[in-house]
C-alpha cells in the first residue's frame, strides 16, 4: 500500500495498512487511529478530539474486537 497523508482524508474516509492498523477521519473531522501497541501487547485506538468529561478519547486493549469496535464508535461519535 502506498503511504498516505492523514490531512488528505475526508470525513468518513478510512485507510488501512496491511497489518490491520487503520487511520480515518471521523464524521466530525477528527483523526482516528487504530494501531498496534509497541510497549505492550495489544492495540491503541485514539482520536484527536478535545477531551470532555466522561467521553474517552483513547482505548488501550489486548482484544482486536474491542479495538475495532472503538474505532468504529470514534468514527461515528467525533
Amino acid at each position: 500500500m502506498a503511504e498516505f497523508n492523514a490531512s488528505d482524508l475526508q470525513p468518513g474516509q478510512i485507510e488501512s495498512k496491511d497489518n490491520g492498523e487503520r487511520l480515518g477521519r471521523s464524521t466530525g473531522g477528527c483523526l482516528v487511529q487504530l494501531r498496534r501497541r509497541v510497549s505492550a501487547p495489544g492495540f491503541a485506538v485514539t482520536v484527536d478530539a478535545e477531551a470532555r468529561p466522561g467521553v474517552p478519547t483513547e482505548l488501550l486493549t489486548q482484544e482486536w474486537a474491542a479495538a475495532n469496535a472503538a474505532f468504529s464508535r470514534f468514527m461515528r461519535e467525533f
